[in-house]
């Protein structure tokens, strides 16, 4: 499914992926753009959850991928043999590995995608949760950063870069200012969980 543009909160479809000190971390298998996304109420797309509500796996119960989803991730694994430059493809592609939890399979899904039609600041989004679901948080950092600099207003961008920041790179003051960046950007941002990020920055400042 493509993305949309995430700008403002109006238009967040998605995404990774959510910090700590009161932010409301939610997604079900990191959620940005993708199909499980829109499962969600818009503002809680696309944004990573915080270590504490990460279950361990062993609690996580597994569930097989609905019939629906595994017959067209079949039939997009042919078209992108048969069609190699087909951009769209390769992005629906990676969202639904996305959305089946196989990120080994949708990094580099999203990473074709990008290399045809490069600076597509929700896909770059999507790539940085797959990273950071991986444990690649440098990588993850390095999306982030490049969906910002194409859309410095990208709230699910910015919201993730502030996630990985504080909770894995245990960088608080970065992830505070990952979210002023945002806010001088984008002041009526909200953020997922529905938390404006005036109201996020100063629960972070405490």
């Amino acid at each position: 499914m493509a993305s949309t543009n995430s700008g403002n909160a109006a238009t967040v479809s998605r995404s990774a992926a959510i910090l700590g000190a009161g932010l409301a971390l939610l997604a079900g298998v990191f959620l940005g753009f993708t199909l499980r996304g829109m499962m969600d109420s818009p503002s809680t797309r696309g944004a990573a959850p915080t270590a504490q509500q990460q279950m361990p796996p062993q609690a996580q119960e597994q569930q097989a991928p609905a019939p629906a989803l595994v017959e067209r991730i079949k039939a997009l694994e042919k078209q992108t043999q048969l069609e190699p430059a087909n951009v769209a493809a390769w992005t629906e592609l990676g969202n639904l590995y996305f959305d089946t939890d196989q990120p080994e399979k949708a990094i580099p899904a999203y990473e074709k995608s990008l290399t045809l039609e490069p600076g597509n600041p929700d896909v770059t989004t999507d790539l940085g949760v797959m990273y950071r679901h991986v444990g690649k948080f440098d990588k993850a950092l390095e999306c982030f950063n490049k969906a910002i600099a194409v859309n410095p207003g990208h709230v699910i961008a910015s919201f993730n870069k502030s996630v990985v920041l504080e909770h894995d790179k245990n960088d608080r003051a970065g992830a505070l200012a990952a979210l002023k960046t945002l806010a001088a950007k984008n002041p009526q941002a909200v953020l997922p969980g529905n938390k404006p990020v005036a109201q996020a920055i100063q629960e972070l400042s405490q």
